[in-house]
C-alpha cells in the first residue's frame, strides 16, 4: 500500500500509522509495542497539540461519531483527566497509539480548564457539622425497589400533584472538571450518596447540599451508589461500581473500603447497571466498551461476552457467575486484515430485577458485536437466583449485530446484514399485582413495550409500538409502573434513515397493563434554538419516576417535567439548562438530561443535568427542588 492509495481514500499517512500501530503484527511483521513515530516520519516537522488533534481526534469528536463527546465538552476537563482517559479510560485503545509526549501535547490543546485555583474553588461545602446517626434507609437504590418499578409512595411522600407546581430550586452541587453528572442519588436519612465522572463518592446533606465526607474510587462511578441496612433499617453499607469493572463495598460507620474485586477479566468490561443487593448476595450486570473499539478497522472484534456475576456480600466471593455466551473462537478475517472473532456482545447494561416467587433474576440483553447471533442477544432473560442457571430466554429481536465499526466510513468491523442495535438498555419491571397474574415489562430502543408471562418461560402476552426508535430510543434508560398503567417515555432522536419517514413519539405515554392498549399521550414539543450546535431535542431518554399522582420525566434539552398521572397534563417545568452558583463553590452548570432520573423522598426532589455523550450538552450539576413552604 502507498501513500497515493491512502490519499485517494481519504487518510493521512498519520491515520493510517495510528491503525497500523494497534496491530501486533502487520503482513507478517512484528511491531513495537510502542512504536518510534519519529523514526517513521522522521521527514515530518514535530506535532502540536492541534495537529495531534485535527488528525487522530477530530474525526471522532466533530460530530462524525455519535457516541463521542463534542470538543465543547471535552474542553470542560482537565489536562489530567484528558490523560487518564486516554491511559485508563474509555479512550485507552485510542491512547495505547500515543506517547506520553502526545498525549500530553493534545490533552493541553483540548483542555480550557488551565488552573488548578479553578479545582479549588469547588472544595467549599464541607459541612460544619458530620452528624449523620440516623440513617433509616429511604431509596437505596436505582429502580427505587428491586423489581425496578420505579415507583416511591413512603410515608414521607409530601408532593402530589395539587401542590407539584409549588417546586422551587433549594440548592445546588457541582461536580469539579465534570462533563457529564450520570449516578443517580440514594438516600438514608438525611445523607444522599452519589459519585462523579472522575471516581470521587460524595456523601451530601440533603437539606443544605454540604459534603459530609467523600471516598475516591479508581474510575468513573456511572450507577447508583446502593445502600445496604441492618436489621433495623440503618443503612451500614454502600455498594457500587465504577468504569474499569469494579465492584465496592463500603463500611458507612467506619467510613472505609471492606473489600473491592474486579467483576471480569476482559479489558474492555465494564459496568453501566447499578447493582441489584437481595439479602446477602450482590448481583452484577457486566457491559463493554467494546462496541466502541470495533470502529478501527484493524480492532479484532470482538471477544467480549456479557455475563451476570453474584457476589457474597460479606467477603466479595463469587456465588456464580453466568455468561450469556460460550467464548469466542476466530472466524476468518475483516476487509482490513484483522482478525474476526465470534460470539461476542450481549452486554447487560442495566440493573437485574428480582423475583422472590419464583426464585429467579429478571436482565435485559444489549445486541451481538459480531456474527453469528446467538439467541441471547436483545433478549429478556430469567436466571435462577441460587445457582445462576438460565431458566427461560425470550428474544424479542434475532440477527442483532452490530458495533461501532458500522458508523465508519470503513466499516471493516461491521457485521454484513448488519442489525439496528435495538438494547433493552432499561431494565425489565416486575410488577406483581394482588389478584391478578403478574407480569414482566420491557421497553426496546426499537419503540416497542412489550408484556411477558414469568410463569410461562417469558411468553409475550402483548406488544406495543409507541415510538419509531433509534440509536438512543425508543425506549432507552427507563420506565415506571403504578400498577394498573405502563409510563413510557419515547426519545426517537437520531432515527435510522428507514425511519425517517414516522413521525416522532418523542413525548411521555401511559398504557394499559392488562392489553398494551395506550391510554394517553403527551408529545412534547421541539423548543431548542435553530442555530444550536449540540444535539438538543425534547425527547425524554433518561429513566423516569413516578409518585402516586405525578410522574417526573427530563429531557434531551434539559427541562425537568411533572406530568399528571391521570392524564399526562403538565403540572410544573423547569429548564436546567442554565449556570448555578454551586453550594460546595465555583460555578455549576446544566445542559442534557440523560441516563438517570429524578428521586423524590418527602418534600424534595433531586436531579443531575449534563450529559456529554452522543453530541448532547456537557453539564457537571447535581439539583435540588423542595415544596415551598
Amino acid at each position: 500500500m502507498n501513500t497515493k492509495s491512502l490519499i485517494v481514500n481519504g487518510l493521512s499517512i498519520t491515520i493510517f500509522l495510528n491503525y497500523l500501530y494497534q496491530l501486533p503484527k502487520f503482513r507478517g511483521f512484528e511491531l513495537e509495542k510502542t512504536p518510534n513515530i519519529a523514526l517513521i516520519d522522521s521527514h515530518l516537522p514535530p506535532e502540536t497539540g492541534q495537529q495531534i488533534y485535527q488528525t487522530r481526534c477530530a474525526v471522532c469528536h466533530n460530530g462524525a461519531v455519535t457516541e463521542a463527546p463534542r470538543m465543547e465538552a471535552l474542553q470542560l476537563l482537565s489536562v489530567n483527566a484528558i490523560i487518564q482517559s486516554l491511559e485508563t479510560g474509555v479512550m485507552k485503545n485510542q491512547g495505547a497509539i500515543l506517547s506520553k509526549k502526545q498525549k500530553k501535547l493534545v490533552a493541553e490543546y483540548i483542555s480550557k480548564i488551565k488552573s488548578k485555583n479553578q479545582t479549588k474553588s469547588f472544595n467549599q461545602g464541607i459541612c460544619a457539622q458530620t452528624n449523620d446517626k440516623n440513617r433509616l434507609t429511604r431509596i437505596h437504590t436505582w429502580g427505587m425497589d428491586i423489581q425496578n418499578t420505579r415507583f416511591y409512595n413512603a410515608l414521607d411522600l409530601k408532593i402530589n400533584a395539587q401542590n407539584v407546581a409549588q417546586l422551587q430550586l433549594k440548592w445546588t452541587f457541582a461536580f469539579p472538571e465534570a462533563t457529564r453528572a450520570r449516578s443517580q442519588p440514594t438516600i438514608a436519612g438525611n445523607t444522599l450518596f452519589t459519585a462523579s465522572q472522575h471516581g470521587v463518592v460524595y456523601a451530601i446533606d440533603v437539606a443544605t447540599g454540604c459534603i459530609r465526607w467523600t471516598y475516591q474510587a479508581e474510575d468513573e462511578v456511572r450507577s447508583a451508589m446502593v445502600i445496604g441496612s441492618d436489621k433495623n433499617g440503618q443503612a451500614n453499607r454502600l455498594y457500587f461500581s465504577d468504569f474499569r469493572a469494579n465492584v465496592y463495598a463500603f463500611d458507612l460507620n467506619k467510613r472505609k473500603l471492606i473489600w473491592k474485586i474486579c467483576a471480569d477479566a476482559h479489558p474492555l468490561a465494564t459496568i453501566t447497571g447499578t447493582l441489584t443487593l437481595h439479602q446477602n448476595r450482590l448481583y452484577v450486570p457486566i457491559s463493554s466498551t467494546e462496541v466502541i473499539s470495533a470502529y478501527n478497522p484493524q480492532y479484532e472484534c470482538c471477544t467480549f461476552r456479557g455475563s451476570v456475576l453474584a457476589l457474597d456480600t460479606e467477603s466479595g466471593s463469587t456465588v456464580w457467575k453466568t455468561y450469556l455466551l460460550n467464548e469466542a473462537t476466530a472466524q476468518g478475517h475483516n476487509s482490513a486484515g484483522a482478525k474476526r472473532f465470534a460470539p461476542s456482545g450481549v452486554p447487560v447494561w442495566s440493573s437485574p430485577s428480582i423475583d422472590t416467587k419464583r426464585g429467579v433474576l429478571y436482565i435485559g440483553t444489549g445486541e451481538n458485536y459480531s456474527r453469528p447471533a446467538t439467541p441471547t442477544s436483545d433478549a429478556i432473560i430469567a436466571l435462577d437466583l441460587t445457582t445462576g442457571t438460565i431458566k427461560w430466554i425470550r428474544q424479542c429481536l434475532s440477527e442483532d449485530a452490530w458495533n461501532g465499526g458500522c458508523s465508519n466510513p470503513d466499516p471493516a468491523n461491521c457485521p454484513e446484514n448488519h442489525g439496528p442495535d435495538y438494547d433493552f438498555g432499561a431494565p425489565p419491571i416486575l410488577l406483581q399485582r394482588n389478584g391478578k397474574p403478574d407480569l414482566i415489562l420491557a421497553g426496546q430502543k426499537s419503540g416497542k413495550v412489550y408484556a411477558l408471562d414469568p410463569d410461562n418461560q417469558g411468553f409475550i402476552l402483548w406488544e406495543k409500538q409507541v415510538g419509531r426508535g433509534g440509536i438512543m430510543g425508543g425506549v432507552h434508560w427507563g420506565m415506571t409502573t403504578n400498577g394498573e398503567a405502563l409510563f413510557v417515555p419515547i426519545n426517537d432522536q437520531s432515527v435510522y434513515e428507514r425511519d425517517k419517514h414516522k413521525p416522532s413519539q418523542a413525548g411521555l405515554h401511559a398504557l394499559d397493563v392488562s392489553t398494551g392498549q395506550i391510554l394517553w399521550s403527551k408529545l412534547e414539543e421541539n423548543r431548542c434554538p435553530p442555530d444550536v450546535k449540540w444535539v438538543c431535542a425534547p425527547g425524554l431518554s433518561a429513566a423516569i419516576t413516578m409518585i402516586p399522582e405525578v410522574i417526573f420525566a427530563a429531557s434531551l434539552d434539559g427541562r425537568l417535567h411533572a406530568y399528571a398521572a391521570r392524564d399526562g397534563q403538565k403540572l410544573w417545568e423547569y429548564d436546567t439548562n442554565r449556570n448555578f452558583t454551586a453550594v460546595n463553590g465555583g460555578q455549576a452548570e446544566g445542559g442534557t438530561i440523560d441516563s438517570a432520573g429524578a428521586v423524590v423522598v418527602g418534600n424534595q426532589v433531586f436531579i443531575n443535568s449534563g450529559y456529554a455523550k452522543f453530541g448532547e450538552k456537557a453539564g457537571n450539576v447535581l439539583l435540588c427542588f423542595e415544596l415551598a413552604k
